[in-house]
């Protein structure tokens, strides 16, 4: 019951003044961070470094790829006081386990950690490479979440991908982005990517590129659901439907009124099981890169058509001075012989 207690720090209350709202401060959401996230990416604008620092920087960020990598809880509004005592009944024993598939398929589960709540370790076997999707499935006390009279059970999912490099390590068999598990992950969300060499993407998009991603329940493509996008840190938010297969497609923008390179965006969906009285709320949480400003872009392109142009002209002068010389050469030769046979 500890870890229940310790977990129902992150869960917010429906909103009792709009009980038939669906607005997203009257929901309990909650997803998975990655503790020490900056030590993961391996920033771009090197500019401003020399040669030492980026070499320090790529070793500082192989050695943290290779290395356990922990996960901890969060909820989406921070700013929300909770009494995590008062919440001890909230979530039902037995349901909130975290269970992780490695880079093979299987799946597991994930023990918490003893002197840190609501924080797991991955992955349990480090030397097993590749991708590695964790998942929580958190279940609440009956609610009238549309106000009609009658209660519906909360279920809280949510999910996260994570790359796992190591030199030596043995890649896994398996490329898929979904854990496809009902009792785990009733409803999930994720990227539509399942090749051999996407073993390691699928938590990370670039802005001004498009992207595929599906919504599933109980293992099917879910048409016709609710996905919001929002960019954590910024006023950035976004809503889609998902088509008859489930689909949807997203443009991440490039926010330049955000500082660093890269921002956390989290993808919510929300489903209404009528015929079961349960509704279920997802998030998946992905980390997007910003695009290069169009002038350094140019510059660098231009930059790298004048060194190529200048190799070409290099090269080419080289070639004409040295037939020159050899010609020079040979006819040097030629005169020396003719001279030799007069004498």
């Amino acid at each position: 019951m500890k870890n229940f207690v310790s977990i129902s720090v992150c869960l917010i209350l429906l909103s009792l003044a709009f009980p038939g709202a669906y607005a997203m401060e009257g929901f309990p959401v909650c997803f998975w961070e990655l503790v020490d996230q900056d030590r993961y990416i391996y920033p771009s604008d090197l500019e401003q470094m020399n040669w030492k620092m980026i070499r320090k920087l790529k070793d500082q960020n192989r050695r943290a790829n290779s290395e356990k990598k922990y996960l901890k809880i969060s909820s989406l509004n921070k700013a929300a006081s909770i009494d995590p005592s008062s919440f001890s009944d909230s979530v039902i024993p037995g349901s909130s386990i975290a269970v992780v598939r490695d880079p093979d398929g299987g799946i597991q589960t994930l023990p918490w950690e003893s002197d840190e709540p609501g924080i797991i370790k991955l992955p349990a076997d480090n030397d097993l490479i590749g991708r590695y999707l964790v998942g929580i499935h958190m279940v609440l006390a009956n609610r009238d979440v549309d106000g009609d009279g009658s209660f519906e059970s909360i279920h809280l999912c949510a999910k996260h991908l994570i790359s796992h490099h190591k030199n030596g390590g043995r890649l896994g068999s398996a490329s898929v982005v979904f854990l496809d598990d009902v009792q785990h992950m009733p409803l999930e969300i994720g990227p539509v990517v399942n090749t051999a060499k996407s073993r390691f993407s699928g938590g990370r998009q670039v802005s001004h590129r498009s992207y595929e991603m599906m919504l599933k329940y109980n293992k099917k493509p879910l048409p016709g659901a609710e996905v919001s996008v929002i960019a954590l840190g910024s006023q950035w938010e976004k809503s889609f439907v998902t088509n008859d297969r489930g689909k949807f497609e997203i443009m991440p923008p490039d926010d330049r009124l955000v500082s660093g390179e890269w921002q956390n965006y989290l993808y919510i969906a929300t489903h209404h099981d009528r015929t079961k009285n349960e509704f279920y709320i997802t998030t998946f949480p992905v980390v997007v890169y910003k695009n290069r400003p169009e002038w350094r872009s140019k510059a660098m392109g231009f930059a790298y058509w004048s060194i190529i142009g200048g190799g070409i002209c290099l090269i080419m002068v080289a070639g004409f001075a040295g037939r020159r010389y050899w010609q020079n050469t040979r006819k040097i030769i030629m005169f020396e012989n003719q001279k030799i046979k007069k004498h």
